[in-house]
């Protein structure tokens, strides 16, 4: 590519709305073929403050594409299943980490509540979401695993390497976890940061 020596005046406004959209200096060079220096003197010319890293991956991740359809106007069952399910996940929920909707229970009624929360409130993507299943030693994973794909209605291929517990002696009330324990997962930092807010907002609803 041939590049140019300098941005003209309608390619520097140009150039300035790209930046602040969230594109470098460098990205805005290649787009309009010329050096690094000529985006750097554009900056400058126009007095547009240089960002940081930081701030620059807040900016694309802002303007990210959702991979779920929030549903907004709910009804009131679905009200309540919204309030049931971020009641489980304050609970039983991931809450740290990279930003990964990560639910956990043995409870297959939870983890029902908290599945119709995320496919029909949140609309995720179902061909994202991950099972992680929790079993101890002697269990028929394959049986288990069945189990849960047919309670979610989701295909076994969700799910990933299973671990497996040494065996456990039995508790006072039989078996520990008799259908093992399930993981749900849903890889998105924009629906994993929107959950901890509504946790944030039933606390100081409830709590103050």
């Amino acid at each position: 590519m041939v590049r140019q020596a300098a941005l003209s005046p309608k390619q520097q406004q140009e150039a300035a709305k790209l930046y602040r959209g969230g594109l470098s200096a460098r990205q805005i060079a290649d787009h309009f073929g010329v050096s690094i220096d000529a985006s750097y003197f554009t900056l400058r010319k126009l007095k547009i403050p240089r960002r940081s890293a930081k701030e620059t991956n807040r900016i694309r991740f802002e303007a990210k594409a959702l991979s779920y359809n929030l549903k907004t106007r709910l009804i009131k069952e679905e009200r309540q299943l919204k309030i049931a399910a971020i009641m489980l996940y304050w609970a039983e929920g991931y809450k740290a980490g990279k930003g990964t909707v990560d639910f956990a229970n043995s409870d297959p009624d939870m983890v029902v509540i908290f599945w119709k929360f995320l496919s029909e409130i949140c609309g995720v993507d179902r061909k994202r979401v991950r099972l992680h299943l929790y079993a101890y030693e002697g269990q028929d994973i394959r049986s288990l695993k069945r189990f849960w794909a047919n309670l979610l209605e989701l295909p076994e291929q969700a799910f990933v390497k299973p671990y497996v517990k040494k065996a456990a002696a039995p508790g006072p009330r039989g078996p520990r976890m008799i259908h093992g324990l399930v993981h749900v997962r849903y890889s998105d930092k924009k629906l994993f940061e929107q959950i901890i807010a509504w946790i944030d907002e039933y606390r100081g609803e409830m709590v103050g």
